[in-house]
């Protein structure tokens, strides 16, 4: 429904599947890492190894990922845009 906010979940199953409410957007995926923003804005990171995207549907936000799952983190998105090693000028 238009209007409507979406709420995001996770559910994580015996670290080898992983399904997810509310993802906005993928940001990037390789086999150890899929980086994704959530329906609250924040930017979501899954950590492991051969990490499959199974499913993303862009209108409903769901998402099911497989692969052996290492970490689930979650970061500021706008903090991390502006911090770390890389974005310090050097002088």
């Amino acid at each position: 429904m238009e209007g409507e906010r979406k709420t995001h979940g996770i559910s994580i199953c015996e670290r080898g599947a992983v399904v997810l409410t509310g993802i906005l957007s993928i940001d990037g995926f390789d086999e150890e890492n899929i980086i994704m923003r959530t329906a609250e804005e924040d930017g979501l990171s899954i950590q492991g190894h051969e990490l499959h995207v199974d499913k993303f549907d862009s209108e409903t936000g769901d998402m099911t990922v497989s692969g052996k799952i290492d970490a689930v983190v979650y970061y500021d998105i706008k903090r991390r845009r502006t911090s770390g090693i890389l974005s310090r000028k050097r002088g």
